[in-house]
């Protein structure tokens, strides 16, 4: 029987992971809770402390993280990974995998994969670069590991969506084919489902911009990305914000990304309305929505929103890869697709949706139909009671 729920982490808690993984109601149904804090091991002086609960652990060492691992009783635990698996993670893999863990992952956020439809020129630089060749050649030995069974497959896959085990990473199929897959909904279609019956919060006409904090993406700075230059950033969307405003007669207003915190101190939108952790309800009454490649489309989506995807040639230029995904994902969704550098006025379209595409896509990434109905939360604490 399952007492204990103890989650894993890279990156220090915050209040959306909190959320996002039910902590308050796994404590409210009596389970005993734990959030392991690794980024000290993976990631040392780089990512600062959010919150100070005292079920946070903070792990400096492996040496700490094994005997945290040994005194849990691994009849009553279960362990929750936010992590992706991938090179950098064997070694907390192979301990949770030596004292046999009962392990567990929440699928969710997988967005469709485009494959590698880069240039012939730059498929021949990427083969020659060294340091891409080695992640290509851990990541492959990663897979291995766990197709020899040195590294176990999860026990538990929380999936949102016939694709969501994407998400898990290196070896996604062999925990597909291994591991028990449970139903839930991705949390954006969660939060769509318990806002069916919110109340408008903006009464003026808008649309909405999906922000990414792409400039400054703290995420980035720990994957080595190079990011896009602020300033020709924001002004480019800014004068490409004035054309939509004055031909829609409406106003564009700004979902922040949860971590672009730097807009609290400075609106980098020429003063335009900047909202915070109120995506879905802004979405629900929006009249389109405009977006790179924000998971926070499945609002849109979900609420039959037509959808603009945006590029520049600043994007092209400096995140290559990104503008490819933001491409496919344009045709995955038969939303526009647009580059704010260069655009015909009279080509935009924002007045028709492709249903049958946003259909499978519900079902391929947000939802089930057997989790649809259900709130995802419940089915967690279900399945949890019942091990």
């Amino acid at each position: 029987m399952i007492t204990k729920v103890v989650y894993i982490g890279y990156q220090p808690l915050t209040e959306k992971v909190k959320s996002d993984f039910y902590f308050n109601i796994v404590l409210e149904n009596g389970f005993e809770l734990e959030y392991w804090d690794l980024s000290s091991i993976y990631f040392p002086n780089v990512l600062k402390d959010n919150l100070f609960e005292d079920y946070i652990f903070k792990m400096n060492t492996f040496t700490e993280l094994e005997r945290m691992i040994a005194l849990q009783n691994k009849e009553k635990c279960i362990y929750v990974l936010h992590i992706t698996f991938e090179y950098r993670v064997i070694r907390l893999f192979k301990l949770l995998t030596q004292y046999n863990c009962k392990t567990s992952f929440f699928a969710r956020g997988a967005l469709p994969i485009c494959g590698d439809i880069s240039p012939i020129t730059l498929k021949i630089k990427k083969g020659l670069n060294p340091k891409l060749l080695l992640n290509f050649a851990k990541n492959k030995y990663a897979m291995y590991l766990k197709k020899s069974g040195k590294i176990k497959f999860y026990d538990l896959v929380f999936s949102a969506g016939e694709l969501g085990y994407l998400s898990i990473g290196c070896g996604s199929q062999i925990d597909k084919l291994n591991s028990k897959f449970i139903n839930i909904n991705s949390t954006d279609f969660d939060a769509f489902f318990d806002n069916v019956t919110v109340k408008k919060s903006i009464e003026k006409k808008y649309c909405l911009f999906l922000d990414e904090y792409l400039p400054h993406h703290p995420d980035f700075i720990l994957l080595g990305i190079k990011a896009v230059p602020a300033d020709v950033y924001y002004s480019t969307l800014n004068d490409f914000f004035n054309i939509i405003e004055e031909k829609y007669n409406l106003e564009v207003v700004i979902a922040a990304h949860p971590k672009a915190l730097g807009y609290k101190n400075k609106n980098p939108f020429n003063g335009r309305d900047v909202f915070f952790n109120d995506t879905a309800r802004l979405t629900k009454f929006s009249e389109f929505t405009l977006t790179h490649l924000s998971t926070s489309q499945s609002f849109s989506v979900l609420n039959n929103k037509p959808i603009l995807s945006l590029t520049s040639d600043c994007l092209k230029n400096v995140m290559p890869q990104y503008n490819r995904f933001i491409s496919y994902m344009s045709d995955v969704l038969g939303s526009s697709f647009v580059n704010v550098d260069h655009f015909l006025i009279n080509e935009l379209n924002v007045s028709n949706t492709d249903n049958l595409k946003y259909d499978d896509y519900k079902y391929k990434y947000l939802t089930s139909a057997i989790s649809e109905k259900e709130n995802s939360s419940d089915i967690f604490i279900k399945t949890i009671s019942q091990l």
